[in-house]
């Protein structure tokens, strides 16, 4: 039985790896969407850095989850999406591009907002301790938009917070 990485065909290991960072990038969105800190500091290395623009946030990986946090529950609902992710490997580091679709709605003024992002998350990531972690991530963002939302008929489900289903169901208690 293979007790490492380094024991199995390079194929296999690859596909391990890039399925621990694809797993990672789907973790960030679950963090930041349920607002839970802690999951969202897991993915990144100690003294990860981040870039996601003058206008957002440049410095350490663990003040930015806190300021989307914070950002998000001044939020009514939000949703984040990857896709369309690119590994390089090479050893015990990686370089992904990954594009995020992030909705958020929010009251302002007494009307209903909600912003749309468009970007790609460019990340440099290295393995530590047989842990894959985001060491620098920038953020591009490619586009965005601020528009008025009328809400639908079906009314949200979801908790800013690990009340949400998705807790109940990986804990099985759902």
């Amino acid at each position: 039985m293979a007790t490492t990485t380094e024991d199995l065909p390079v194929e296999l290991r690859e596909w391990l790896d890039r399925s621990q960072i694809t797993e990672a990038l789907y973790t960030y969105c679950r963090a930041v969407d349920r607002v839970d800190r802690e999951l969202g500091y897991s993915i990144w290395n100690e003294g990860a850095q981040v870039d996601y623009g003058e206008a957002i946030f440049v410095g350490p990986a663990r003040g930015v989850i806190d300021h989307i946090c914070d950002s998000h529950l001044q939020g009514i609902a939000h949703s984040h999406q990857i896709a369309n992710v690119i590994i390089r490997l090479d050893g015990d580091r990686a370089f992904s591009e990954a594009y995020v679709n992030s909705a958020m709605r929010m009251m302002h003024e007494g009307e209903l907002l909600q912003v749309n992002t468009r970007g790609r998350y460019l990340d440099r990531w290295s393995r530590r301790d047989g842990r894959w972690g985001i060491d620098r991530r920038v953020f591009v963002n490619d586009f965005d938009e601020v528009r008025r939302a009328v809400p639908g008929s079906i009314p949200p489900r979801l908790t800013l917070d690990r009340n949400d289903l998705s807790y109940a169901l990986f804990e099985g208690r759902l």
